[in-house]
């Protein structure tokens, strides 16, 4: 059924809520940067002040390079794959920036509906929004000092070629902060049955993948991946489990290759990637 849907209809729905309910998604976008900031504390003990950010898969609306950028980032750069910004309504924007202006009484407002403006004619400078559906990391043309990513790596088609051009724009020290939502998105099926996707052998699953669709790769895997690229560090930090007797029950109807519970780590239902260049 998704399938076809996304077949029919694209891939229009990359959070669980619509872009015009304003302050859901103005309060998202928030909590959004304000966990990032707590990971990269923690893990590099820097802040976003001057750097060059770089997010990827930002989805339907500009509000967190907004927030970044009232918090003292020198640039933000969005890549995406669908041209989304389109669903967010221009009242949106207004009512961010006043939430900003509350939050950082020094932010300079006229500035960022400067920005705003530009970014939304192809003219951004310091907040920039690009759509390239071959997902071409390399063609920012910006060395970048962070790379941010919410809930958007489980659904990179090639995700080697991601961390493979990741080294080639992020500076040296440079640092990866993404979270990875691993389980079924699916929205009648992931909450009965969370690890659904996970079912399936890779033939049955392949064929009826769609663009956007979760490619089923476990916490391990990207790990591998970026040590693979010669990063310095990397390491995972477990966001939400499941519970136990759940997985234990479902293990015999799953796809033989997550079968090994320890190594699949099928109890993580989602974490936060940590990464340093």
């Amino acid at each position: 059924m998704n399938y076809f849907r996304h077949k029919i209809f694209g891939y229009r729905t990359p959070r669980t809520f619509s872009s015009n309910d304003i302050d859901r998604v103005i309060d998202y976008d928030f909590k959004v940067v304000c966990e990032w900031l707590k990971y990269l504390s923690k893990n590099t003990q820097d802040s976003v002040r001057g750097k060059v950010i770089f997010e990827l898969g930002p989805g339907p609306d500009l509000g967190i390079g907004l927030i970044l950028l009232a918090m003292g980032a020198k640039k933000y750069i969005a890549l995406d794959v669908h041209p989304l910004l389109e669903q967010t309504p221009n009242i949106f924007y207004s009512k961010l920036l006043d939430k900003i202006k509350m939050e950082f009484p020094d932010a300079d407002i006229n500035n960022l509906r400067d920005e705003l403006s530009n970014c939304l004619s192809d003219k951004g400078e310091r907040l920039r929004h690009m759509v390239d559906p071959s997902f071409s990391l390399l063609n920012i043309q910006d060395k970048v000092d962070i790379v941010f990513s919410q809930s958007a790596f489980e659904h990179f088609d090639d995700v080697p070629r991601v961390i493979s051009e990741l080294g080639s724009v992020l500076k040296a020290e440079g640092s990866l902060i993404a979270l990875i939502d691993l389980k079924t998105h699916t929205r009648w099926i992931r909450d009965r049955d969370p690890l659904n996707i996970y079912r399936y052998s890779d033939w049955y699953y392949n064929t009826f993948k769609f663009k956007g669709s979760p490619n089923r790769l476990r916490s391990f895997e990207y790990v591998e991946l970026i040590l693979k690229n010669r990063w310095s560090d990397v390491k995972v930090e477990h966001i939400r489990t499941l519970d136990s007797e759940y997985v234990e029950k479902i293990k015999p109807s799953l796809s033989r290759r997550f079968r090994d519970l320890a190594t699949n780590e099928l109890s993580f239902l989602c974490v936060m990637l940590l990464g340093k260049r």
